[in-house]
């Protein structure tokens, strides 16, 4: 039985960019001031990915400049601009 895959474009606003870093402080479960991978899954699950465990590792890979692992609040801007080139919108 084949059965045909229909990806349906999410309808809705697109998040600004204000919003975008409002719900990513709001993960900041710990207030440490840094974004752990497990934040950053939850924060693009709240986006609305279906993956936010891949979503979390790629994030990482663009914004994590010094590589430790967390985001800090020098490198937010960059985990802002990739969840935005992802194109979330609000349902």
């Amino acid at each position: 039985m084949v059965r045909d895959v229909i990806y349906k474009e999410p309808t809705g606003v697109p998040w600004t960019r204000e919003q975008v870093v409002n719900l990513f402080n709001s993960f900041d479960l710990d207030g440490d001031g840094m974004l752990s991978k497990e934040e950053v899954k939850a924060a693009f699950k709240k986006l609305g990915s279906r993956w936010g465990g891949f979503r979390a590792r790629r994030a990482l890979g663009h914004a994590d400049a010094n590589r430790d692992g967390t985001i800090s609040k020098e490198e937010i801007k960059d985990l802002v601009n990739y969840a935005l080139e992802c194109g979330y919108k609000l349902n």
